[in-house]
Formats: C-alpha cells, sequence, structure tokens
C-alpha cells in the first residue's frame, strides 16, 4: 500500500516540477493547457498506483 502511494505522490511531484519549469520559462501557458496537463498527470497517477498496488 504504502508503495502505490509513493508512486502516486512521486508522479503528481513530477508533473508539478515539469509544470512549474514551463511556467516559470513564459511560454504562456492557458487554462486548457493546464485543464488537460493536470488530467494527464492524474490519470498517470492513479493508474501507476493501481497497477503498483496489484502487483506488490
Amino acid at each position: 500500500m504504502s508503495d502505490a502511494f509513493t508512486v502516486f505522490i512521486g508522479i503528481i511531484l513530477l508533473g508539478l516540477v515539469i509544470f512549474i519549469k514551463v511556467w516559470w520559462d513564459g511560454t504562456g501557458m492557458s487554462m486548457k493547457f493546464t485543464k488537460w496537463y493536470f488530467a494527464f498527470f492524474f490519470s498517470t497517477a492513479v493508474i501507476g498506483s493501481i497497477c503498483t498496488f496489484l502487483w506488490s
């Protein structure tokens, strides 16, 4: 269970770090991009957590 939580938090943090880096560079992100970006990373984190939970 703790491995799945670690995977979830790790993927969310990775997505957050990449988002902050892109935002800091000032490429002009729209709200639509932000919505889809976080939806992608959240779904990836959930799928990764479920797979880790089931296979550990």
